[in-house]
């Protein structure tokens, strides 16, 4: 196996040529989008996408090898195809259930005087040097909030005057294996990872507006094995986590219930599903094939109500499990009070009032917010995760992970006394 950092490099905002592309590897699908630089607000036009079934990519592992290379070279393909040229490299964003958010932080003496850059990639490194990289891979680390001397919530420290100054840092990893693997996959299709980015963050990145970067959102993605959600605070990815369901559990549940194939099972979740049992037409009856005692399915009808009442429990156990996973976050404290629901799966009818139920907050229904640039074809919640990979560069999120390299060597790892400030001024705050 080719060793990871040789098929991967720093990302830059579009490689030679203007051109950048992204691929997100779901559990459902495999979707590559190729952009070219351009004008206005999101600075790219989209030159073409493609989208596959995915195979060998079940809950955030990989499966089969074989069966997901080959989706990548179909999705890649489509793209370029699409796009009328041919790309080597790509921003692959990483899922699974094992990809995970670290909060540390550190303080380093600045002895009264101007703080200067340097200052702020020394306590970057050694805020790093904290994390538990053993076996894992750091992909991104996100500097939340700066804290200068007494004070909290400092965005930009550089040139304010300072005896001490210190940083607490969202760093995400993921299990080395997963990585190497992922990476390995894609370049056997003869690409190169330009970068990695988590999947969760990405789909923020792509969904949400600047307002709620700034002041605060949860945003929810609701894919088909997993359903991811990242907080961002202070314009800043402040925490991530994710859920082991998504929407292929539902139809599973559907398929279980009323004793039909998985695909029967889909198109009744598609066509008549709602996670509202007691919502208009839920009396109406609708054709519904079982599995008879021969193996066939055999014509048959239910309420759709039915259908309803073996959806609901499996996407309110989904809300109830990332809010758990919220809650039991070092966060949890300061969380924001909206939530962003993207996704595939978040196009069921009725999930946002489920959501707004379970989580106790506003809920609304995002899409990619470069929707205007991607198209019909690409501008569903369901590329929000794609989207957002292609325009990470963009988005201009600070990431220590580049300029703490050299923690090891900083060699101070002392723990930043001030954090309980810093989360009472996030508290206040937001």
């Amino acid at each position: 196996m080719a060793n990871v950092a040789q098929r991967t490099r720093p990302l830059s905002a579009f490689s030679s040529g203007g051109r950048l592309a992204a691929l997100d590897i779901g559990c459902s699908k495999v979707s590559c989008l190729i952009g070219r630089k351009g004008q206005g607000m999101h600075g790219f036009e989209l030159a073409g996408g493609g989208r596959q079934q995915s195979r060998g990519f079940t809950g955030g592992a990989i499966t089969d090898m074989e069966g997901l290379e080959r989706s990548i070279r179909l999705a890649v393909e489509d793209a370029e195809r699409q796009a009328g040229e041919q790309i080597d490299a790509v921003t692959l964003g990483i899922t699974g259930p094992r990809v995970a958010s670290q909060l540390v932080s550190a303080t380093t003496d600045t002895s009264g005087r101007e703080i200067t850059s340097r200052d702020v990639r020394r306590v970057l490194s050694i805020a790093l040097a904290t994390a538990e990289t053993r076996e894992r891979q750091i992909l991104s680390a996100y500097p939340v909030a700066y804290m200068v001397d007494d004070q909290p919530g400092v965005r930009e420290p550089v040139g304010m005057l300072a005896v001490r100054l210190g940083v607490f840092l969202n760093v995400v990893t993921a299990p080395r294996s997963l990585v190497a693997n992922l990476v390995e996959c894609v370049g056997r299709a003869h690409l190169r990872v330009d970068g990695l980015v988590p999947s969760a963050v990405a789909s923020g990145a792509g969904t949400l507006i600047d307002d709620e970067k700034e002041h605060g959102a949860i945003c929810i993605d609701m894919g088909a094995g997993v359903t991811t959600a990242s907080v961002f605070l202070n314009a800043a990815p402040a925490w991530v986590g994710l859920a082991k369901t998504g929407g292929a559990h539902v139809t599973a549940d559907i398929a279980q219930g009323v004793g039909t194939t998985f695909a029967a099972a889909e198109r009744l979740k598609t066509v008549y599903g709602t996670a509202d049992m007691d919502g208009p037409g839920a009396a109406e009856r609708i054709e519904c094939p079982v599995l008879g005692d021969d193996g066939r399915l055999n014509a048959s009808r239910i309420k759709r109500g039915e259908l309803a009442a073996f959806i609901t429990p499996r996407v309110e156990e989904t809300f109830e499990l990332i809010q758990q996973r919220l809650a039991a976050s070092k966060i949890s404290s300061v969380l924001p009070r909206r939530v962003v629901l993207t996704g595939g799966a978040s196009q069921l009818s009725g999930v946002r009032d489920v959501a707004t139920r379970v989580l106790n907050m506003p809920v609304r229904l995002g899409r990619p917010a470069a929707a205007e640039r991607l198209g019909e074809d690409h501008s569903a919640p369901c590329f929000s995760t794609v989207s957002g990979l292609l325009t990470y560069e963009m988005a201009g999120f600070a990431d220590a992970a580049r300029a703490g390299r050299g923690a090891a060597d900083e060699g101070l790892l002392s723990r930043f006394s001030g954090l309980n400030r810093a989360f009472s001024w996030l508290r206040e705050n937001f």
